[in-house]
C-alpha cells in the first residue's frame, strides 16, 4: 500500500501518525482563571445591587465544580470524534489495496462521519412504511432491535440529560413549614434525568409482543442553595411494565408504528406531610406522519386509592387522562412539543437537542404548566433549563 508521496525522511512513522498528528492538550487553567475573576467582580456588583444572579458561583469550591465540568464537555468533544476517526482509518487500512493512500482512507472517514448512525443501520431489517421512506421512529426500532441482540445492553427509554434550570417562582408550599425560613426554595436548581429499558421477554407466545422493565428516575437538585446545604428538593422514581408490539398497521390513515401497554408507579420516596406516589395503567402509540414528523400519545388511567391514602388528591385536574407529544427531526437536530390537558391546568413542554458529538447533545427546554414533578403536582411553574443529553425521544441517524 502505498502510505503517501510526501512521506517526510527520517525514523519510520507509521500510517496511523501520518494520518492524524498529535492534538495539543489543551490548558484550561489561564482561561478559568480570567473568568473566575470576572465572575468575582460580577458577583460583588450584583451583591452590592442585591440581586441573586449569580448565587451558583458565590464560593470557589462551586466555581471549581463548573470550570471542571466544563472542562469535560469540552474535551469530550474536541476528543471523541478523533478516537472515533483513528478506529475508522485503522478499520480501513485492513481492508484497503495495496494503490490506496492514506489520504484517501482519511476522507473516506471524514466523509461517512455524518452518517455513521445511518451506515450502522443497514445491516438491521428493518420493515419499509408503505406511503414512504422509514422515519425517525422506525429507525431508532431498528437500531434498538440491532442493540439489544447482544449481551448486557440497556437501552434509553426517555431523554437522559442533565441541565440548569431557572424557575419564574419557586414552590414554597411544602417546604415552608419545616424550616424556618419563608422562602427556603431557590428559584435556580440542577434537573438531571436517567432512564433505561431492557427486555425481559421476546416474541411472547409465538407474537410479535415483546415484554419490558423500563426505570426512570428525575431529580431536581437546589444546587445554589448554600443555606440548606445544596439538597436534593425532589426525586421521582418511576418503575414500568409494559408489553410492546412494533408491528406496522395504519389508524385513521396515518402509519402507526408501534404501541405498547403497561403498569407504571410513580413516586417520591418521601414520607408523611411530603410523601407523594401513583399508580396507573398506560397505553403509548407512535405514529409516523411525514418523513420529519412523528406523533406519540399516551392515555393513562390512575389505579383508586382510598382517600386516607390519596398523596395526590385532584391528580386528574392537573395532570389529566394523557398527553400528546410531536417530534419534528428535519436533520440532526430535533424538536419536540407537549401537550398535557388538565382540568384545572393546561401543561405544555418544548425541547430541541442537535448533537455536540457522537456521545453528546445540546439540550435545552422550556416547561410551562403544573405537574412537573410530584411535589409540584397541583402547582403551576415556568422553567428554562440548559445542559447536555445523551439521546432525545428521536433522532435522525
Amino acid at each position: 500500500m502505498v502510505c503517501s508521496s510526501d512521506r517526510p525522511s527520517g525514523p519510520t512513522i507509521s500510517p496511523y501518525a501520518l494520518a492524524y498528528p498529535p492534538r495539543q492538550p489543551l490548558n484550561l487553567h489561564p482561561l478559568c482563571s480570567a473568568w473566575n475573576s470576572v465572575l468575582r467582580r460580577a458577583f460583588q456588583l450584583s451583591k452590592e445591587s442585591r440581586l441573586k444572579g449569580y448565587a451558583v458561583l458565590r464560593t470557589p469550591r462551586r466555581f471549581m465544580l463548573i470550570c471542571g465540568a466544563g472542562a469535560m464537555l469540552w474535551s469530550s468533544a474536541w476528543f471523541a470524534p478523533a478516537i472515533a476517526d483513528d478506529e475508522c482509518l485503522i478499520r480501513l487500512v485492513k481492508s484497503a489495496s495495496p494503490e490506496t493512500t492514506i489520504r484517501e482512507l482519511r476522507q473516506r472517514c471524514e466523509a461517512s462521519d455524518v452518517n455513521a448512525g445511518a451506515d450502522a443501520l443497514v445491516a438491521v431489517p428493518v420493515p419499509a412504511s408503505t406511503d414512504f421512506e422509514a422515519g425517525a421512529i422506525r429507525q431508532r426500532i431498528g437500531l434498538e432491535d440491532r442493540i439489544e441482540s447482544s449481551l448486557f445492553t440497556l437501552t434509553p427509554h426517555a431523554p437522559n440529560y442533565i441541565a440548569y434550570s431557572f424557575m419564574e417562582e419557586a414552590n414554597q408550599t411544602p417546604f415552608a413549614p419545616l424550616v424556618d425560613s419563608a422562602n427556603p426554595v431557590e428559584d435556580q436548581e440542577a434537573v438531571f434525568q436517567i432512564s433505561f429499558k431492557a427486555p425481559i421477554a421476546q416474541n411472547l407466545f409465538s407474537t410479535d409482543l415483546d415484554l419490558y422493565f423500563a426505570y426512570t428516575s428525575k431529580s431536581w437538585w437546589q444546587i445554589a442553595n448554600d443555606d440548606f446545604s445544596s439538597p436534593f428538593r425532589e426525586t421521582n422514581y418511576q418503575p414500568e411494565f409494559f408489553v410492546r408490539s412494533n408491528k406496522q398497521n395504519r389508524f385513521l390513515g396515518v402509519p402507526l408504528e408501534g404501541w405498547s401497554l403497561g403498569f407504571v408507579h410513580e413516586s417520591n420516596g418521601r414520607e408523611q406531610a411530603l410523601s407523594r406516589s401513583w399508580n396507573r395503567l398506560e397505553a403509548r402509540a407512535g405514529f409516523q406522519v411525514s418523513q420529519d414528523v412523528s406523533l406519540f400519545t399516551r392515555a393513562w388511567y390512575r389505579l383508586p386509592e382510598d382517600e386516607d391514602d390519596d398523596d395526590n388528591p385532584g391528580m386528574y385536574k392537573y395532570r389529566g387522562y394523557g398527553d400528546l407529544r410531536a417530534i419534528w427531526t428535519p436533520n440532526r437536530s430535533t424538536f419536540t412539543a407537549m401537550l398535557n390537558p388538565g382540568t384545572e391546568s393546561t401543561n405544555f413542554e418544548l425541547t430541541w437537542s442537535h448533537p455536540i458529538n457522537r456521545v453528546f447533545r445540546w439540550y435545552v427546554s422550556y416547561y410551562d404548566g403544573a405537574g412537573e414533578s410530584l411535589i409540584d403536582y397541583d402547582f403551576e411553574l415556568q422553567r428554562l433549563s440548559l445542559g447536555v443529553a445523551l439521546n432525545d425521544f428521536l433522532t435522525r441517524y
